[in-house]
């Protein structure tokens, strides 16, 4: 019989707790590219800070092409031997990119650690969802898991920023490193042998649409990341390269109406649901992606250090526990998902209101207290809201084949398109800004008394207008979409409060016909 358990029978059941909360600490806390230490990585190695996000795209691209295999991955070898395994790709793909200077091995590196990370991860996390929830109720797991996935994420970012500071970038991968294959060590020694099922062949996999699925996203990647280095469509590179995306998408999109066990299901996106589920996660990306407006505040006006910009990161935790409690209430009296949703687009809104009027040449620290806390209350009670609405009712073997493309369009493709938006709009308004205080140019030339230095007051004047008026674009587009929401009915009756009223008065007529009927 089959042990549902990840450990052998010997080990105590807090023991069995206390390995598992571990595992999935370590697990979520190590990463392939920390982007608080891009800067320093950029330095030391002399690669463009291009090539790592690039990398920290590929492993999010590679965890995506991993959670279709997983239920063929566990027919095959034991819950043993995938953690093993897993950990210790893991630790190889850290310690290859702490030693490496080549960006082609990093980017690879970033792939393989992601796609080990959510094997990994998934068998860790199904028996924490069974700890959280006995029946495998998701709206009982998500308002848990979902707030410690991401204050882990934070604090493995803060983590890595603070240390970077007392040693080298590379000193944090090579830890990493050691403390994957110490977990690599205690799972020989703690894990079970035996099997999930019967053991199942993998000739069934269909490799190349494994393959198109993962040209596509890098492609796209590239695209996204490498876009306004290389002046957008000006560049052949990127106009093949998001040929090569789209085209590869068309030819996996045609080759799983032909295969008789497809990669990926494409049956999920037929439901309502996940359809607006899909419109819900792209608002998101545009909000998630606001924080590289806030980097370039802080970074280019206040002149933060990775200190004080690693503390602004602590100050999402609080709105992400708030969610988490306002999330668990939520679900557990089974109120309506819409106004959960709505206060989590509202909360973002907010936050970028408060921002619009807080772009002024010099701010302390505690000033971003509150518009953090909304920030984080708003990434987390939509992180679970908009997952719980997506996949509601969904059986877990629909699931599985198409949570992949959910989640990388989530991670991903949203964030990462509204991010180069973001990107190239602020270039543009800031060039603008700079041609609407030429004229200061001009009195700076003309005035032999005054130096040169009144040239980075005028820069630092065109990007705090260029972040200004990018922030206000947001709020109007983040209006528009909590119009959406509130208008939207998430699933229930339309008119309900008429219908309500006109079924009661049927009720009504109809009991006073039959007194009638029966005083006659």
């Amino acid at each position: 019989m089959y042990n549902q358990g990840l450990f052998k029978d010997w080990v105590p059941k807090l023991g069995m707790l206390l390995l598992i909360i571990i595992m999935l600490v370590v697990i979520l806390l190590a990463n392939p590219i920390y982007t608080g230490n891009i800067g320093l990585m950029v330095s030391s190695t002399g690669l463009m800070t291009e090539h790592f996000m690039w990398a920290n795209y590929a492993s999010t691209i590679g965890m995506s092409i991993a959670v279709p295999l997983v239920m063929r991955l566990k027919a095959r070898f034991r819950s043993k031997e995938l953690m093993i395994a897993t950990l210790l790709i893991m630790a190889l793909m850290s310690f290859t990119i702490a030693t490496t200077q080549v960006a082609e091995v990093i980017i690879a590196a970033g792939f393989l650690f992601g796609a080990a990370k959510m094997i990994a991860m998934i068998e860790v996390i199904i028996p924490t969802m069974f700890i959280i929830s006995p029946t495998g109720d998701r709206a009982k797991f998500y308002p848990v898991f979902y707030p410690l996935v991401i204050i882990l994420a934070q604090l493995g970012g803060v983590l890595a920023s603070n240390l970077s500071l007392i040693m080298t970038w590379q000193m944090i991968h090579i830890y990493s490193t050691s403390i994957l294959l110490l977990m690599a060590l205690v799972s020989v020694i703690v894990m079970h042998n035996l099997r999930f099922q019967r053991k199942m062949p993998f000739y069934q996999i269909d490799w190349l649409s494994i393959g198109l699925f993962t040209t596509s996203l890098m492609s796209l990647a590239y695209v996204l990341v490498f876009g306004k280095q290389q002046a957008w469509f000006v560049s052949d590179s990127i106009t093949v390269s998001l040929v090569v995306s789209i085209g590869t998408m068309i030819w996996l999109v045609a080759r799983q109406n032909t295969q008789k066990r497809p990669y990926i299901s494409f049956k999920l996106f037929k439901q309502k649901n996940v359809r607006t589920g899909m419109i819900l996660m792209t608002f998101l990306g545009m909000f998630m992606a606001a924080g590289s407006v806030v980097s370039i505040y802080t970074n280019a006006i206040l002149r933060y250090n990775w200190m004080t910009n690693a503390s602004l990161g602590l100050m999402l935790l609080p709105g992400m526990v708030a969610a988490g409690f306002v999330a668990s209430y939520w679900m557990k009296n089974k109120m309506p998902l819409k106004m959960f949703i709505f206060s989590g687009f509202g909360a973002y809104v907010l936050y970028l209101v408060m921002l619009y009027f807080m772009m002024v040449p010099g701010l302390n620290v505690e000033s971003f207290i509150l518009p953090q806390f909304l920030s984080g209350y708003g990434m987390s009670s939509l992180f679970i809201a908009v997952w719980v609405y997506t996949l509601d009712k969904v059986p877990m073997q629909d699931m599985l084949p198409s949570v992949g493309l959910v989640m990388v369009f989530r991670t991903f493709i949203a964030t990462g398109l509204f991010g180069a938006i973001y990107s190239w709009l602020h270039y543009k308004l800031q060039w603008q800004s700079v041609n609407n205080l030429a004229v200061y140019f001009d009195a700076t030339l003309m005035n032999h008394h005054q130096g040169q230095g009144d040239y980075r007051g005028i820069q630092l004047s065109a990007i705090l207008a260029a972040n200004k008026a990018l922030i206000g674009y947001m709020i109007l587009a983040g209006i528009g979409v909590l119009s959406y929401i509130f208008f939207h009915q998430f699933g229930s009756l339309k008119y309900k409060i008429a219908r309500y009223n006109m079924y009661r008065s049927d009720k009504i007529v109809k009991r006073e016909r039959q007194k009638v009927l029966k005083n006659q």
